[in-house]
């Protein structure tokens, strides 16, 4: 049997082993591509499609003349009759055409539908041609459009180039398809193509339809040439590599462009279950964003500090005294005594008074209206961006202010961007809620890594570690693309290696095996260190943990070479904290309930006999806490009665 090819999408043909077909007139080739299309129709339709002005005797005699020619130049047997009036094209022939291809491969092709073929007083044959067309186009757009909907197709650069160069291909004009283009090109990091995109709309768009690009797409073209810049100074080194996330990564940067371009803006609140990256990709931003000259302050959000005022902005005013301090920064009298106020002051069991650390009394709203002069004094100068981490544990006072400063600056004078649990308090929510409800933020939902994402992830991470047989399946299904804990896994798989059929420990056993790999002398440190609200210092340390400085100073060395600590400056001050506040709770809670008390008595302690010094009202509601963890709550108590009365 012979073997036919059907060519509906561009020059149409039928071809026979390869060999063209030639029909004696036009209308028996079209009759027998609207075969091809319909599948199946009756006489009365073709007639009305081909002959529509002529009688239904001309008709008839002139459609059995055109299946006889159609019949002649292919098969005897290629048309099917059923009954009088049916007729279908013999499946036995295989007569497919591209308009039968799957919609992946269909919707690629850029040839139109019967291009060049036309038929002489033909009306309605020419009405369904288009009507096809139009059909070609929609299945076309709407296949492209769901494909460039998925996150994963950035990652593959050919095809994402060819889906975007088809939609450009049938709407050179579209403004739909430049700012998804460009999105998509930004999103890829193949910025390059995103600019020559943009310059080829517009060059379109003034040629063929004497218009200038709209303020949407100026708009991101000018993000796209910032996120091109931005990219060129995001952290490289491979210790503390930034895997994925590019979707989160646009979106966040292009709120951001706006705001410093003046651009309606939201501030952005990435909410996530623990453990999913939400620190890591505020911290990300923040890298790309540091020498952007822009005004960045940093806080963190403590669940030990979650009942202290004001402590959710310790450390952000910390970084305006030392900028100023520095030189960095030049601040009025005034305010440069409010962030020596927010830095020493302290509650009273008056919620709406503040006592300062030089022994006056200030009124929250006099200190929401000085944070707020003062912000305004920086952002004379300065484009400022907050970034608070674990929102979920800010304290009521500094949740007031936060709100204050967020609906009288927000995205104007002040960008926020924030972390938060997704199951965090419901104090928070109102908080969240009502800067939602004034489109001052919006929220970005952060998900585990998908199992693709987790297989890419793991083949960057573990690239040239020379172990073969590693199942990025088994590493999937045991971290369930917990970024936390798929790193951690990734970084242990390229220390000790893969071991075909060794289970992958969740975080908790993770934390554990890391344990039992440190020495004795290290695991005692660690221990002292997790009984400290926040950090320790050197001091605080040696009174634990009964070593010398020297030797203290060599195993917290060691340590640091661990994921477990950290060493940061603070003031002139040396301080040690844990990496993340996962390794905290988790040694804490691992330590017996008798070291513990005897220990938090020692601290507190050891704080109460500074209380003539320069540090105690800094101290002191932490020589609270201390007691209270080391069951001496009538001591707590009285200390407290004498923080309300200074």
């Amino acid at each position: 049997m012979s073997e036919y090819q059907v060519t509906l999408l561009g020059i149409p043909g039928v071809f026979n082993n390869g060999r063209i077909v030639h029909f004696p007139y036009r209308k028996a080739e079209g009759i027998f591509y609207y075969l091809c299309v319909e599948k199946k129709v009756n006489r009365d339709e073709l007639i009305s499609v081909f002959w529509g002005s002529s009688d239904e005797s001309s008709g008839r005699k002139n459609l059995r003349q055109a299946l006889f020619q159609i019949r002649r130049c292919l098969d005897k047997d290629a048309i099917l009759l059923h009954g009088k009036n049916s007729l279908e094209l013999n499946p036995k022939f295989g007569f497919g055409s591209e308009w039968d291809l799957p919609e992946a491969d269909f919707a690629l092709r850029q040839d139109r539908f019967l291009d060049f073929f036309y038929l002489k007083d033909c009306p309605e044959f020419e009405v369904w041609v288009e009507n096809k067309r139009r059909i070609q186009l929609s299945r076309c757009l709407d296949y492209i459009k769901s494909e460039l909907a998925e996150p994963l197709v950035c990652r593959d650069i050919t095809r994402l180039r060819r889906l975007i160069g088809t939609w450009e291909y049938w709407k050179p004009w579209d403004e739909e398809m430049v700012l998804t283009g460009m999105k998509c090109y930004m999103q890829a990091e193949k910025y390059d193509w995103g600019i020559q995109m943009y310059h080829e709309y517009v060059k379109c768009l003034r040629r063929d339809l004497d218009e200038e690009p709209s303020h949407a797409v100026e708009l991101l073209f000018r993000t796209m040439f910032h996120r091109k810049e931005v990219s060129l100074i995001r952290k490289t080194d491979r210790k503390d590599h930034f895997f994925g996330r590019l979707a989160e990564l646009q979106y966040i940067d292009e709120r951001i462009f706006w705001f410093l371009n003046h651009e309606p803006s939201a501030s952005v609140v990435i909410e996530g279950e623990v453990g999913v990256g939400k620190t890591a990709l505020m911290q990300q931003i923040y890298e790309m964003n540091r020498d952007a000259g822009v005004l960045e302050l940093v806080s963190h959000c403590y669940c030990a500090e979650a009942d202290f005022p004001l402590k959710s902005w310790r450390d952000l005013f910390k970084q305006l005294e030392n900028l100023q301090n520095e030189g960095k920064i030049r601040l009025t009298e005034s305010s440069t005594a409010l962030i020596h106020l927010v830095l020493t002051g302290m509650a009273t069991e008056n919620p709406d008074v503040v006592h300062g650390g030089n022994g006056e009394y200030l009124s929250y709203m006099a200190l929401e209206n000085g944070v707020l002069n003062l912000l305004k004094e920086l952002a004379g100068r300065w484009r400022i961006i907050l970034y608070f981490d674990s929102l979920q544990w800010m304290d009521i006072v500094s949740r007031r202010l936060l709100q204050r400063v967020m609906i009288e600056l927000g995205n104007r004078q002040v960008f926020m961007i924030a972390t938060c649990r997704i199951d965090g308090e419901q104090d928070i929510r109102g908080l969240l809620a009502a800067l939602r409800e004034r489109d001052i933020i919006t929220t970005l939902p952060l998900s585990c890594f998908t199992e693709a994402e987790t297989t890419e992830i793991a083949g960057n991470a573990l690239e040239g570690c020379g172990d073969a047989g590693i199942s990025t399946r088994e590493i999937f299904l045991r971290t369930e693309g917990n970024a936390l804990v798929l790193m951690d896994t990734l970084n242990m798989i390229r220390q000790d290696g893969w071991k075909e059929g060794r289970p992958l420990p969740r975080i908790d056993m993770l934390i554990q095996l890391w344990l039992e790999k440190l020495t004795k002398e290290q695991r005692k440190v660690l221990d002292a260190l997790s009984i400290f609200v926040e950090h320790a210092e050197l001091e605080e340390l040696e009174l634990l943990v009964e070593m010398d400085r020297m030797e203290l100073i060599e195993v917290l060395e060691q340590l640091l070479l661990t994921r477990f600590v950290v060493e940061q400056t603070w003031d002139d001050y040396i301080i040690y904290k844990f990496r993340h506040r996962f390794y905290k709770d988790y040694v804490y809670q691992h330590l017996s309930m008798g070291k513990r008390r005897l220990w938090h008595h020692a601290v507190a302690r050891f704080y109460e006999n500074q209380k003539n010094g320069e540090r105690w009202l800094e101290l002191l509601p932490f020589t609270i806490r201390q007691y209270e963890y080391s069951g001496y709550p009538e001591k707590a108590d009285t200390l407290r009665n004498l923080q309300n009365n200074i």
